[in-house]
């Protein structure tokens, strides 16, 4: 996509002034990611910490994820999405300062778990905004935008951090924190609160259509949002193996270190150049028939591993499957943001966020298992029939809520 032609696009996107600062400040928060990318040279540069203990501590961050998700949804329906977003990014910014400075490992290890708690607590409350701000028909299209703008975020933040990290890594700290600071400040200015318009009338509807029944047990115990999580969870744990299993089976396979991180380039770049065109073709398209789409993709790419083992064929893999996450992750935040209700969008959300975050620690255990004792074969084929299974439970999903008139 040009330059011109890119300008005019996003002219084209007639969202509200709230909706362009979450995203502006989504983008600046994702360019300004310094540490986590170096995060574990920096444990073993800086520390002189062993890389089991460097990596054991990435690992136990997975443990703060869990929760985020569903103690910041449950926040931002319960005391609003504005406030939430302001709590998390200030507590962020603010631990991300204190594990510049910490020095003992035990200090170390606790802060980098709280990090990462506050840091994915205000995602599905971003999600939960954006559809309060966004039409029913337009939520793919702007959980699109976002997600083009993030990626460009993740592609700069890395290449000004490798700049910045042989002169100091307490400035990748303090810059850290200053662009969280900074999404934190368009937040105050430019986002009101978007979760208590009309929020009396729908807890009124809530409370006549079931009287008994509390609106958070609602969101626990909603079988399809747990339907579209849990295949939402397995689509995570094929796609995890791109950055786990992948570079070591590359490895093996006689590839270099350089060889993978230009694999996972022409991702990027993909992403970047394709996704906004690519979610606006589907735009219109059934929803559980795009997401059936968007798996087969992610499945064929990674099936091709079986046979192709050139720098070639894993580029080949590649343009298959960035293809199937460009087109599920909006569609699929689209489709939770559809199914919940107004007075629930942030439960909703964060409850679906903690279920696929357990693919961060499912995934790389399971994928390396298969690998080391089955075998490249065993894995990639597990990776596409798994992806087969996920796109029929998308298709039977859509035949079972048809009577639902949802798309």
């Amino acid at each position: 996509m040009s330059t011109k032609r890119l300008a005019t696009f996003l002219q084209n996107q007639r969202f509200s002034r709230p909706f362009w600062f979450l995203v502006t400040g989504s983008f600046i928060n994702k360019a300004g990611n310094f540490i986590m990318p170096f995060f574990t040279l920096y444990l073993v540069s800086f520390h002189h910490l062993s890389t089991s203990a460097a990596t054991l501590i990435i690992s136990l961050m997975g443990l703060g994820s869990l929760g985020a998700g569903v103690c910041g949804g449950i926040l931002a329906d319960r005391i609003g999405r504005r406030v939430t977003l302001l709590f998390s990014l200030v507590a962020t910014a603010t631990l991300m300062l204190a594990l510049g400075f910490a020095q003992t490992l035990p200090l170390i290890i606790l802060l980098a778990i709280l990090y990462q708690f506050f840091n994915e607590l205000f995602r599905p409350v971003t999600s939960a905004a954006i559809a309060d701000l966004v039409p029913p028909e337009e939520h793919t299209r702007a959980y699109a935008l976002r997600y083009w703008a993030n990626n460009i975020g993740n592609a700069i933040g890395p290449l000004i951090a490798g700049l910045i990290a042989p002169i100091s890594y307490l400035l990748l700290f303090l810059g850290d924190a200053l662009t969280t600071c900074s999404f934190s400040l368009l937040i105050w200015f430019g986002v009101p609160e978007t979760g208590q318009s009309n929020r009396s009338h729908v807890k009124k509807q809530l409370e006549r259509k079931a009287p008994t029944k509390l609106p958070l047990r609602q969101a626990f115990t909603d079988p399809w949002l747990w339907s579209y999580a849990l295949l939402a969870l397995l689509f995570d744990c094929v796609y995890v193996q791109s950055t786990t299993t992948l570079p070591l089976d590359m490895y093996a396979h006689g590839m270099s270190t350089l060889a993978f991180g230009t694999v996972m380039a022409v991702n990027a770049v993909q992403i970047v150049f394709v996704s906004l065109p690519l979610t606006t073709l589907f735009r219109r398209v059934n929803r559980h028939l795009s997401l059936a789409i968007a798996v087969l993709m992610l499945g064929t790419g990674m099936g091709l591993y079986i046979w192709l083992h050139t720098y070639a064929g894993y580029i080949l893999g590649v343009l298959f499957w960035t293809v199937g996450e460009i087109l599920s992750y909006p569609i699929a935040l689209a489709l939770i943001a559809e199914l919940s209700p107004p007075l629930l969008r942030g439960s909703y959300q964060g409850i679906y966020s903690s279920i696929r975050a357990l693919s961060s620690l499912l995934a790389p255990a399971l994928g390396g298992l298969i690998l080391e004792q089955l075998g490249p074969t065993a894995l990639w084929s597990s990776c596409f029939v798994v992806s087969a299974l996920i796109a029929c439970g998308y298709l039977i999903l859509n035949k079972l809520r048809q009577p639902q008139h949802i798309k």
